[in-house]
């Protein structure tokens, strides 16, 4: 039996796994471990919900190289003044 794990906290089975995986991601890591405790394989929730490319590495790349606008400039494009 594999166990679904959220930030080390047990929430349920493999079998409840499709129900238990949209909420457990809310809330950070996603650990699936085997009856042991032993980890089998874990996932993060993505950053940015339309991007699911976007990784912190790579936010910090994009900052390093200058990357980006300001959030000012960020608004005004979105259309909030």
């Amino acid at each position: 039996m594999v166990v679904l794990y959220s930030n080390g906290k047990k929430l349920g089975t493999w079998a409840e796994a499709e129900r238990l995986f949209t909420e457990a991601l809310k809330s950070g890591t996603v650990e699936f471990r085997d009856e042991t405790g032993s980890v089998l394989a874990q996932t993060k929730a993505p950053i940015c919900s339309w991007d699911s490319s976007l990784t912190e590495e790579k936010i910090e790349q994009m900052s390093r190289d200058g990357q980006g606008i300001p959030l000012a400039e960020f608004w005004r494009k979105m259309g909030v003044s």
